[in-house]
């Protein structure tokens, strides 16, 4: 062998290795093989061994040199052939525009779907609190066996706040709405109320100035307040020189000691402070006034930051005890309290977190079908593409790289549609952010960000792979010579692949068959909770809230005056037929409570005489429709001189009184009551619950304002025709009596009824969208099967009719074959949902998961969806003449 001859054989065998992909482990041995040889030969002609081992290693080359040389070279070829499969997926793609259309528009409904969906959850359930370190704030409550959470006594908790060892930092809050005035148009302001240190418990300082400390708690150092960032730019006109400056908040001067950063979210989630999030105009100090032996009075939301490294059981181990020892020391107060702890986190997603994971599971579904669909038009695309697949492996594709053409048309695929469905997404977003209830938590904090790029890219690349892996892994299997054979005549797919398309179908089926079942009760629930009696009509009623500042309203006489007044002058108002006032209006979740004793029973302060307290006036309950059962209203003869009475409402009657006639019945609310401590029942009024989603009403207690006055009030004004028309006119009437006061949210009743049926309705809504799409697709996905189906079996057919079968034998024939995969996939659908039973129970009102009804209704339609899916494939084959059919084989 020629040397120079030698050495060209070694370098092409040593190309031809790098381009088989070979690794460094064979390249090494093939390398050390020939040099090996070549040392051999160099000692036979009778060099030294150092000298052969020299020569060898000129002749061959270096070995590292030659294995970097090979790494280039695969490196090269995988780039080269990666751009040269995504050429040819481009090509296969645009050469056939229909197909790529249907699977782009189908993934991209799908992923900008679950992309929206993942929107929401990302910025209610995984952006961090915007506070300093929000998995140390914890929300702390009380309860016993009646309320399992409950506000804090302002004594109690410092106490709490002086005694403990577990927090960092103890604050409390409570909403305290004020009046500002003395600036233009008097306007009421969403105002809190907190204790020193509340800001930098939440890790947040004021922009200006400094917060509260606690000298400020002292009534006398209490005339202080904190600007929000946008009420000072909005009133104030961002004056740099607030600091100092008096303002009027309820007719008393306050001086400005800070503005906070714009974006301070408040950390309260319910109606009696605001919604987390919701914009506080001002905050001021909270102070501790009245008796500090007196614990009877709870209603300090109370806040903390615990200590580094202190766990919430630890601390409420702790806090357990302090109640125990505040108990013992002032008695007859406690009624067994035990401290609970709520992390902030949970506290403000509250039950959103269940039903978005509800939503992100069925949208879920939904994208597992689209996939499904997608795998199946790929298992019929690559059956018709067997020649193609064995040309090319025929010509030396290996199936691996088959494998990796079709998973790169597939990625494709689903790369395109991601990038569609991220415009979708931003829709969808935009939409749900509309379509939220008001009192949705952290609905500021939803927006398409790059969380949701990321998460559409990576669902983008795991769909690509999952409706690609089938067909791809199937399309190198199968008889290569007998496709080759077949020159151009209709290929078949294997069994193989008409049974994955049939599992396929049935997967669809039975996940659109869980998402129906879902639609159905949600819808059943809803249609449960329209048609409940709410107690009251809402229909053509006005409502606004009117509150009157203590200085200037400092003893009942005033208070009545003025709203007795004001509502004798809101009834002569063209278009009014009733007007009222009361503490609170239905639906708004108000549910302050108050124990009472019946009269000639022994009773102590127990769960079982506690009952919701309101204040109305005598035609606050025309007004608001609320029903009187028995008895009467309040009227005009109701005063202080009068002998007290309050109307009830009828579950306080079946709870308490039970087979007795409560009118004329006597109630105290102390233990040890005077004569003048005893109130009659004047009346029995129907049952309104505190929200429409609640299990039932409460046992309520109404006093008359001319008797016990609140000064905080609601107007209730029920118009003859569009309540709207009187905004204007009773505004004016509160300026009649007092320019001096504002008149704020004014709303109509039916707005708020609509609102309390927002988070059902929204979860509706969703959920019956995603299942009528899931329903098409599958029914598509279906459809599709039976269709291709039956153009694999047109010569089968033809067969039977001119052996004389009826067309209705072949329908026949062909609508039971797909109606088995539909009713195999309804059976797994009914297991399953009554397995997910329990994930949607606590979303449902009134109904069970388990709802019989909504199984058989939601069965029917599926079987007949499934029916029309093969019955139109059915008659195709029915319409091919069977010669026709015979010549076409």
């Amino acid at each position: 062998m020629q040397p120079r001859r030698w050495f060209d054989i070694l370098r092409l065998r040593i190309r031809s290795l790098a381009a088989r992909r070979r690794t460094d482990y064979e390249l090494d041995k093939e390398l050390r093989f020939h040099l090996q040889q070549q040392i051999a030969e160099n000692l036979a002609r009778g060099l030294s061994p150092e000298e052969a081992h020299y020569a060898a290693l000129r002749k061959v080359g270096g070995l590292t040199q030659i294995q970097e040389e090979c790494r280039d070279m695969r490196r090269i070829n995988y780039i080269e052939n990666i751009l040269q499969d995504l050429r040819y997926a481009a090509r296969t793609l645009i050469n056939n525009p229909a197909f790529t259309a249907v699977m782009v528009l189908t993934l991209a409904l799908s992923i900008g779907a679950n992309s929206a969906i993942f929107s929401v959850i990302d910025g209610v359930l995984l952006k961090p609190l915007p506070y300093h370190e929000p998995n140390r704030l914890v929300r702390v409550h009380v309860s016993n066996a009646t309320f399992p959470k409950f506000r804090l006594n302002p004594f109690d908790f410092l106490d709490y706040r002086a005694r403990n060892r577990s927090f960092e930092t103890l604050a409390g809050f409570v909403r305290s709405d004020v009046q500002l005035s003395g600036i233009d148009q008097p306007e009421r302001l969403a105002a809190v109320r907190i204790t020193a240190g509340y800001f930098h418990m939440l890790g947040l300082q004021p922009a200006l100035g400094r917060e509260f400390d606690t000298k400020d708690e002292l009534p006398a150092n209490a005339r202080e307040v904190i600007l929000s960032h946008r009420l000072w730019q909005r009133r104030f006109a961002s004056d740099p020189n607030i600091l100092g400056q008096k303002i009027v908040l309820d007719t008393i001067p306050f001086t400005v000691v800070g503005v906070m950063p714009p974006g301070v979210e408040h950390v309260g989630n319910d109606h009696q402070t605001l919604a987390q999030g919701e914009t506080v105009d001002a905050w001021y100090p909270f102070t501790f006034t009245g008796n500090p032996a007196n614990r009877g009075a709870h209603y300090l939301d109370g806040i903390g930051r615990l200590k580094d490294g202190v766990s919430p059981g630890a601390a409420k181990s702790e806090m357990d005890a302090l109640a125990a020892q505040i108990g013992r020391e002032h008695p007859g107060f406690f009624d067994n309290w035990r401290v609970r702890l709520i992390p902030l986190y949970e506290e403000v997603v509250g039950k959103s977190e269940r039903l978005l994971l509800v939503l992100m599971g069925a949208v879920g579904f939904v994208l597992l079908i689209a996939c499904a669909n997608a795998a199946n038009l790929l298992l019929a695309r690559a059956t018709a593409r067997t020649r193609e697949i064995a040309v090319r492996s025929a010509l030396g594709a290996g199936r691996y790289r088959l494998i990796r053409q079709m998973l790169t048309e597939s990625l494709m695929i689903s790369l395109v549609g991601a990038a569609l469905g991220i415009v979708i997404a931003e829709v969808g977003v935009r939409t749900l952010v509309a379509l939220l209830p008001p009192d949705f938590p952290r609905a500021h904090a939803i927006h398409v960000d790059a969380t949701v790029f990321g998460f559409t890219f990576a669902i983008a690349l795991i769909t690509g792979l999952l409706f690609g892996l089938a067909p791809a892994l199937q399309s190198g299997r199968g008889d290569l010579v007998q496709a080759l054979r077949e020159s151009g005549r209709s290929t078949t797919g294997s069994g193989r692949q008409l049974h994955l398309r049939n599992l396929l179908v049935v997967a669809e089926v039975s996940l659109a068959f869980v998402l129906l079942i879902g639609a159905g009760l949600m819808m059943r629930s809803f249609l449960t909770l329209l048609h409940t009696d709410p107690g009251f009509q809402p229909e053509h009623v006005l409502t606004a809230g009117i509150s009157l500042p203590q200085q200037q309203y400092p003893k009942s006489p005033e208070i009545i005056s003025f709203f007795d007044r004001l509502v004798k002058n809101l009834a002569t108002l063209p278009g009014v037929r009733y007007a009222g006032a009361g503490s609170d209006v239905p639906w708004t979740g108000y549910n302050e409570n108050l124990t009472f004793f019946v009269e000639g029973r022994k009773g102590t302060s127990t769960s079982s005489s506690r009952a919701r307290f309101h204040c109305a006036t005598s035609d606050y309950f025309l007004a608001t429709g609320i029903p009187l059962v028995r008895g009467r209203f309040f009227n005009e003869r109701d005063t202080e001189k009068a002998p007290p009475v309050v109307i009830i409402n009828q579950i306080l009657a079946r709870q308490y009184m039970p087979n007795e006639d409560p009118i004329g019945k006597r109630i105290t609310f102390t233990d040890e009551p005077k004569e003048a401590d005893w109130f009659t029942i004047a009346g029995i009024v129907g049952d309104v619950k505190d929200t429409p989603s609640s299990e039932r009403a409460e046992a309520a207690i109404w006093f008359p304002l001319l008797q016990q006055p609140f000064s905080a009030m609601s107007l209730v004004i029920r118009a003859q025709s569009d309540p709207k028309l009187l905004v204007n006119a009773v505004r004016e009437k509160v300026r009649e009596i007092d320019p001096r006061l504002a008149v704020a949210q004014v709303r109509l009743l039916d707005q708020i009824a609509h609102e309390g049926v927002a988070t059902p309705r929204f979860a509706l809504f969703l959920v019956t969208l995603f299942a009528a799409l899931a329903l098409v697709l599958a029914a598509i996905g279906t459809y599709g099967v039976m269709s291709y189906s039956v153009g694999q079996r047109i010569h089968e057919f033809g067969v039977r009719m001119a052996l004389g079968a009826r067309p209705s034998d072949v329908r026949s024939l062909v609508v039971n074959q797909g109606l088995r995969l539909a009713l195999l996939g309804i059976a797994l659908g009914i297991a399953s949902a009554l397995a997910l039973g329990r994930v949607v129970q606590s979303l449902l009102y009134g109904i069970k998961a388990a709802d019989p009804l909504t199984f058989a209704v939601v069965s029917v339609v599926a079987v007949a969806i499934a029916s029309l899916a093969c019955y139109l494939p059915a008659r195709r084959a029915t319409s091919v003449d069977p010669m026709i059919a015979l010549r076409s084989e």
